[in-house]
């Protein structure tokens, strides 16, 4: 098993882009804040973004343990039949 540090090393060889739709209020907010920052807002976004889910990690972790417990597999299992969807 990864360990987290080793988890994220790997996302990060991989980065992923999505869109996001914001409210025109929390847009401007988070184009001040990444100016304040010296960050473009999509650069400020992801990184906002990425701190909360390793924030969240243990949690995370934890809930997909009892979701995959209660559906009777692993969480290997969960994960790819969520990472599949």
């Amino acid at each position: 098993m990864k360990t987290q540090r080793e988890e994220l090393l790997d996302m990060a060889e991989d980065n992923v882009r999505f869109s996001i739709t914001l409210s025109p209020y929390d847009f401007r907010k988070l184009k001040l804040w990444a100016k304040l920052r010296g960050r473009p807002p999509a650069a400020f976004a992801a990184q906002i973004i990425a701190a909360r889910v390793e924030a969240n990690f243990e949690t995370i972790n934890q809930q997909l343990a009892e979701y995959a417990r209660y559906n009777n597999i692993s969480v290997e299992e969960l994960e790819a039949s969520l990472d599949s969807e």
